[in-house]
């Protein structure tokens, strides 16, 4: 028995009109080469994204850093007060491409996906998959460690 993917994220290739995005100072992005560049001297680009509470999901994307450990990915479960968001994990990415996974748990309210570019020149994120990790694990043959493993980025 075969079980459904499906890509919580709701843009993974960038294509049309951002939607759901949410940004804080400087931070911009724009979309180029299949992928979302993100430049800014300080703040954070991000996605509003719908998932289920309580279920375990997974994070897989590629990021391209053009500077060495100043841009980060930054997961965040939101909550209802105004400005106060828990970070689930924050990550700094080195220079060059950086294969990014992550497995998490949103316990309420919301979710929401966010880079920081933190004054780099240019951060390209491309191939975003956020879904169950059931799903991701039968897919995979496997499961992922509970913290963020990246091809190129320090533990």
């Amino acid at each position: 028995m075969s079980v459904q993917r499906i890509n919580l994220f709701p843009n993974p290739v960038f294509a049309g009109p951002l939607t759901n995005t949410s940004h804080w100072g400087n931070a911009n992005g724009t979309v180029r080469d299949n992928a979302l560049h993100i430049t800014g001297p300080n703040g954070g680009y991000g996605f509003n994204v719908a998932v289920p509470f309580n279920v375990p999901l997974v994070l897989s994307m590629r990021a391209d850093a053009s500077d060495d450990n100043v841009a980060g990915v930054m997961l965040v479960q939101t909550t209802d007060k105004v400005a106060v968001n828990n970070i689930l994990s924050y990550q700094k990415l080195k220079q060059g491409i950086s294969d990014v996974l992550y497995r998490f748990t949103v316990t309420s309210h919301g979710f929401r996906f966010e880079v920081n570019p933190s004054g780099i020149r240019d951060v390209a994120i491309s191939n975003v998959l956020i879904e169950r990790a059931d799903t991701y694990d039968a897919a995979v043959g496997g499961g992922l460690p509970s913290f963020f493993t990246a091809q190129n980025a320090p533990y």
